[in-house]
């Protein structure tokens, strides 16, 4: 029987889609599931991604360490720097900050839009209290179209630079962009041939710079390998496909291009998508957020309830791998727990293995193994092809958010009146 404590220490390494992180992650994972006896297939996609650099900002009164964001190429800028708490500020202020150095504790994809129409040569980013700085990336649009430089400080010496402002900064920038190759791992069960519903059990085993992913994603990188266990051993009704993402940590890339690339399997077959992404904390909270009906968050709700387990539960988008399927009405029980420390220091170095436990992973496992029997055995498929009216607009503005382009949506004709 898998220990999937123990994989997951094996897999205590940074791993960026494209990277050699990835490919030995994806070596380890492939072994196992060859151990199992699982078929899987390898889909290759391009993107452009980096190796992790470093950055410094020199002041008069010193340097401080910044991390770059992913895709910012090495550069060296000067300029005055300017301390607005609220980055909004930024699209409210027009040309204010032309050739300045933004300094702020706020940041959305919309202000990253507002820097370049503003002129602002370079903005860092404040952390979080506590916390190591983040690491954060440019999309893939933005990086194509020329992103301003931007960089990531901890809070501490974010409120040091902050008693700087209207002094001239100077920031040095080595990383290194490439276009690479990122990796998909496409495993499937075949069912009984109960009928020709698939299903998907989904996360992402790649991480951002400079963190192993403990929690985000490598516990759920672990619950898709007992998964794996459990239905090569237990054959289902119904076909399932267990998908190991690459490229989610720099805008779903590994789930678009499968999406893209399986549109006759998606528009045919596809029924459901369970999404495994952040779990681990050894004390925390489980949760469900469900992305389709309020009938599938009560069968959700229920079917745990069975096993004894009591998750918080919500008809809502996820910012994850159930995304891209999501504009074709499939709808997605997506799998979290989160509360602990390990998640509390998600997107940055300490989001180690060392913060999760046996105990943090087995009721995420146990809780998805259980639900996916229910769905794959159930005599008919539970689970209507739907998502609700009150969650469209959200996934509208997401994809927005998240391709930097207009979605293609792909609603049926009822929603359209």
């Amino acid at each position: 029987m898998l220990n999937a404590l123990k994989i997951l220490k094996e897999l205590d390494f940074e791993r960026i889609a494209g990277s050699d992180g990835e490919e030995k992650a994806r070596n380890i994972l492939c072994g196992i599931l060859d151990d199992l006896g699982v078929n899987q297939e390898i889909e290759e996609f391009e993107l452009s991604s980096f190796e992790t650099g470093k950055a410094e900002i020199t002041t008069d009164r010193g340097v401080v360490k910044a991390h770059p964001f992913g895709l910012t190429k090495s550069c060296e800028l000067e300029g005055e720097l300017v301390f607005v708490e609220n980055s909004a500020t930024i699209a409210l202020a027009k040309n204010r900050f032309k050739d300045k150095v933004v300094l702020s504790k706020t940041y959305s994809r919309g202000v990253a839009e507002e820097l370049k129409k503003s002129g602002v040569i370079a903005f860092v980013l404040i952390g979080g209290v506590h916390r190591e700085a983040t690491s954060l990336s440019y999309r893939q649009k933005t990086y194509k179209e020329g992103p301003v430089p931007c960089f990531t400080v901890t809070y501490e010496d974010g409120a040091k630079l902050s008693k700087q402002a209207g002094n001239k900064i100077v920031l040095k920038v080595e990383q290194i962009v490439a276009e690479k190759k990122a990796k998909n791992i496409v495993a499937t069960i075949k069912g009984k041939g109960l009928d020709d519903n698939l299903t998907y059990a989904v996360g992402h085993y790649d991480t951002v710079s400079r963190s192993p992913g403990g929690t985000d994603n490598g516990g759920g990188t672990v619950t898709l390998l007992k998964i794996a266990e459990y239905f090569s051993k237990n054959t289902p009704g119904r076909d399932l496909k267990i998908i190991w993402f690459s490229g989610e940590e720099l805008g779903l890339l590994g789930s678009y291009n499968y999406v893209k690339s399986h549109l006759e399997e998606i528009k045919d077959r596809a029924a459901l998508v369970v999404n495994i992404d952040v779990t681990g904390d050894d004390v925390g909270e489980d949760y469900y957020n469900v992305l389709g009906t309020k009938e599938l968050l009560g069968y959700a709700d229920g079917v745990t309830r069975e096993m004894g387990f009591l998750f918080k539960s919500s008809l809502e988008i996820y910012s994850s791998d159930c995304m891209p399927f999501s504009v074709y009405e499939i709808p997605s029980v997506n799998v979290f727990r989160s509360g602990g420390i390990s998640s509390f220091h998600i997107h940055t170095q300490n989001d180690s293995v060392k913060n999760v436990t046996g105990r943090g992973l087995q009721t995420t496992i146990d809780a998805s193994i259980n639900f996916l029997n229910r769905v794959l055995n159930a005599s008919l498929y539970p689970v209507k092809r739907e998502i609700d009216k009150s969650l469209k607009e959200k996934i509208e503005k997401y994809i927005w958010n998240s391709t930097m382009e207009e979605p293609k949506l792909q609603w049926r004709p009822e929603y359209k009146k």
